[in-house]
Parts: C-alpha cells; sequence; structure tokens
C-alpha cells in the first residue's frame, strides 16, 4: 500500500513539472503496422548510431596518418571494440535501409498530400542527412575505399565552383580534410539532424497519422500514442539483438591503408547506383543525378495534384515512382557486377593534406628472412621493447610469405600477407615517429604485396622480390628502436 503511494506521489510530482499528457494523442490504429513504424525504427537506429558513435569517438584520431591505425587499435587491442564497431556499422545499414522503406511508404501512400507537404521537406532534408551522415562515415575509416570516394568528392566539388569551398584546402589551411569531415560527422551533420527530427515529430502530432491511401476517412479504431512507443520499443529491442548478432558474427571489414595513383575500389551500395551511371557518364553525371534526385523529391507533392491521397486517383505518379525504384535498383545491380573503373587521373595529387605518398616502382632483391627458431622468440622476454618483438614478429611473417610463395601456397600466402598488414600497421605510428620515410616505405610495399597476390595469377617473382625489400625495411626499423 505505501509502495502504491509512493509510486503515485512520483507520478504526481513528474505530471506537475513536466506535463507530458499533450504528447499523449489518439492515433489510428494503422499506425502501429510495421510499414508505418519505419520512421521510428529510423530514429531508433540514428539513437544507437549516437550513442556507439560517441564511444567510438575516443578511440578514433581523425588525422590522415593515422585515423586507419587507429580503428585496427580498436578492432584488435580494445575489450569489445570490434563488436562496438560492428554495431555502428549495422546500425547505419538498417538506418539508411529503414528511411529509404519509410520514404517509399509516404510517398506509395500520399502522406505528403496537403496539408502535410511541409512535413515531407523534412523527411527529404532527413534522408539526405541520413546520407550524407552514411557518406562521412565511410571516409573517416581512411581506407583505399574512403580515399577514392573523397577524391570524388574533391574533383566534384571542383566543378561546382563556389559551392564546393569546403573541399578547398583553401578553406582552412594546415587542417586536413579528413579531420574537418571529422566535424562534419560527429557535430554538425547530428545537430541538422537533431532540429529536423523534432520539426518532423512535432508536425506528425499536429497533423495527425496521415490516413490510409485507400480509406480517406477517420478511423474507429484508435489508441493511445503511448501505447505506439510501447510497441515502438517492442521493435528497438528486436533492432538491437539483431545488429549485435550481425556485429559478433560479421564483423566489418577494414581495408588497407590508402594508396595514391591507383583507383581499385567500388563505394559501398548505397552508392552503387550513381557509380553506375558515373561509369558512362563520367564525374559530371555523378553531379547532375544527385542534384536531380534532391529536386524531384522537394517537387513530389507539387507535382501531384490529385485532391486526397486514394491510390486510384495517383495511378500514373505511383506507376512513375515505381518505375524509378526498378530503374535504381537495376543501377545499383549493375554496379555491383561491374569492375572498378579509372573514373579521376588518381596519378596526379590529391590536394590533401597529410596524403600517402606514392608507390616506388622499383626494389631491391636480396636474401630473405628465415623463420625465427623457438628459442630465439622465448629469448625476446620482457626486456626487449614491445616495438622490437612487433617488428621480429613481422618478420616471421615475412619468412612464411615466402615458404607458401615457393611451395605454390598461394592461399596461405594471402592470408598471411593481410596478417603482415596489421602487424605493421599497429606500429606504424611510432616508427612513424621516429622516421616518416621509413613507416611510409613499410605500408606502400606490403600493400603492392597484397595486391599482387590477390591477382588470380600472381607475379611471383614480384612478390619474391617485395619481400626482400619488406625485410630489408623492418630490419632498418628494428635499429631505430634499439
Amino acid at each position: 500500500m505505501a509502495e502504491k503511494k509512493s509510486q503515485a506521489g512520483i507520478r504526481a510530482w513528474v505530471k506537475e513539472r513536466l506535463d507530458l499528457s499533450s504528447f499523449d494523442y489518439e492515433v489510428p490504429g494503422h499506425a502501429n503496422t510495421f510499414l508505418f513504424s519505419l520512421g521510428g525504427v529510423t530514429l531508433i537506429s540514428f539513437l544507437i548510431l549516437i550513442i556507439s558513435g560517441i564511444i567510438l569517438a575516443q578511440y578514433y584520431v581523425p588525422n590522415p596518418e593515422v585515423a586507419n591505425s587507429s580503428i585496427r587499435v580498436l578492432m584488435k587491442e580494445t575489450k569489445m571494440g570490434s563488436i562496438l564497431r560492428g554495431v555502428h556499422f549495422w546500425s547505419a545499414q538498417v538506418a539508411m535501409v529503414t528511411v529509404i522503406l519509410h520514404l517509399l511508404r509516404v510517398f506509395v501512400y500520399g502522406s505528403y498530400k496537403r496539408p502535410r507537404e511541409l512535413n515531407w521537406l523534412l523527411g527529404v532534408g532527413l534522408f539526405f542527412g541520413m546520407v550524407g551522415l552514411y557518406y562521412t562515415g565511410t571516409i573517416l575509416k581512411w581506407d583505399q575505399e574512403a580515399f577514392e570516394a573523397l577524391a570524388h568528392t574533391i574533383e566534384a566539388a571542383k566543378q561546382v565552383g563556389v559551392f564546393g569551398f569546403f573541399f578547398n584546402q583553401q578553406f582552412a589551411r594546415g587542417v586536413p580534410l579528413l579531420t574537418r569531415i571529422y566535424s562534419i560527422h560527429t557535430s554538425m551533420l547530428p545537430l541538422v539532424m537533431i532540429g529536423l527530427l523534432v520539426g518532423h515529430l512535432l508536425l506528425v502530432k499536429s497533423l495527425k497519422i496521415s490516413p490510409l491511401p485507400w480509406n480517406s476517412g477517420k478511423s474507429s479504431d484508435t489508441q493511445m500514442f503511448s501505447q505506439h512507443l510501447v510497441k515502438l520499443s517492442g521493435y528497438g529491442f528486436i533492432l538491437l539483438g539483431i545488429v549485435t548478432i550481425l556485429a559478433t558474427f560479421l564483423r566489418p571489414e577494414l581495408g588497407p591503408v590508402p594508396v595514391e595513383g591507383i583507383e581499385a575500389t567500388k563505394p559501398p551500395w548505397l552508392f552503387l547506383s550513381i557509380f553506375s551511371i558515373e561509369n558512362w557518364t563520367g564525374l559530371q553525371g555523378l553531379i547532375w543525378t544527385s542534384i536531380l534526385l534532391l529536386l524531384g523529391l522537394i517537387a513530389v507533392p507539387f507535382i501531384d495534384r490529385a485532391k486526397s491521397n486514394n491510390l486510384k486517383e495517383r495511378k500514373i505518379i505511383v506507376a512513375l515512382g515505381i518505375f524509378m525504384v526498378i530503374f535504381v535498383l537495376v543501377l545499383t545491380i549493375n554496379g555491383y557486377v561491374a569492375k572498378p573503373e579509372q573514373h579521376l587521373d588518381m596519378g596526379k595529387p590529391v590536394q590533401t593534406e597529410n596524403k600517402p605518398d606514392k608507390l616506388e616502382n622499383s626494389v631491391k632483391k636480396e636474401a630473405v628472412s628465415e623463420k625465427l627458431t623457438d628459442n630465439e622468440e622465448q629469448e625476446l622476454g620482457s626486456t626487449v621493447p614491445p616495438e622490437i618483438q612487433q617488428l621480429n614478429a613481422a618478420l616471421v611473417v615475412i619468412g612464411e610469405i615466402k615458404k607458401a610463395i615457393n611451395t605454390k601456397e598461394i592461399q596461405i600466402a594471402r592470408e598471411k600477407a593481410i596478417q603482415l598488414d596489421e602487424i605493421l600497421d599497429a606500429i606504424n605510428l611510432q616508427i612513424a615517429v621516429k622516421d616518416k620515410k621509413r613507416a611510409a616505405d613499410l605500408k606502400e610495399h606490403v600493400h603492392e604485396l597484397s595486391e599482387i597476390l590477390e591477382k588470380t595469377q600472381p607475379n611471383l617473382n614480384e612478390a619474391n622480390d617485395l619481400l626482400v625489400h619488406s625485410k630489408e625495411s623492418v630490419e632498418e626499423a628494428i635499429k631505430l628502436f634499439e
């Protein structure tokens, strides 16, 4: 009895100071269906992204020289770090899928019809804000895919003149572009998104949930918004469980540190349709497609002149929308199966700060190291600096790659090359502090080795030459810590 009085007292205290009853408005029964909950699922994904992103930011270094390495340290050395990054990654995928489906549901159901035109425009802003977050998040990985994506954006910015000012190095001299993109991803875009989201939700409350397109009248099956939130919370727990499972068993990969002068990747799935257009039309096609998509979505409520959202009155525009969706899916599939193409003159320096040096074409041919014996490994002991221990481990892996190549076990050589790349990436920053050229040299040659071994018929002579040079560079790096 005393406990019930205590709970009633707490509710009364909260109600007196925060009267939230006005937010507990009636909603139609169809608001609880999954299609009408897609916006809420996107919001939950966005909240997961914010929370996981705040934690990830504590480990990330937004500097081109060490950004990729800082993520590798998170994944390899931080407890639960790889799973945390996976939760962030998969939440982003879910958010993009659900926001696209939500936009399509609103379009097909005509939920943008008068008086909801402004809310459609806010929704379009939220969609492009999510795309912006997805794009900038891709860049922050600072692997080969990220480097090439940023190079495309820089070139596109040059073609739009003053409107591309942010990607001009003169805009903030001495500040790496990657650092500025980090600020967009972690502060500017989230603030804009929150502002748009508040306006979007307030308009939903004010204008109510839109009616079904085959029943424009008021639904008699209604319930309170608080009940809708309970069901939406259930979707949220299911979503969190799914992304956690995916993060545990399908952890996102991190590509190699970027190398200038090559164009060897394709964009993430979200941008594959534009990638297909760029293959046919060049960079101009990418720019105009993005502009037309924005203008087309803005124009929707003004082009559709039907008096209601009834599907029978909107057959033409709905059919046109379905055709565009199919067209985008075809372009996406085409982009998925297409091979990476040279869209930019990647051989010329891209105007970014602290970018990777170019690959050298020639390497020295000398004897390679043999694997350390078990006794030698035990003798390293705790008195040996950890940097030297890591570099000695790299020498061991180099010997294992050499052995695998000699016995034509190419798959093993590929796996060992990846292992070598990870070992040297983890210590690259420490080497760079003592000798930047040596650090860049190691990074470049190991990356080139991986590329050679990934080919269907790798040139084993070139691979052996690179192993010799890599071994020499590692031995020189060891001297830096002696």
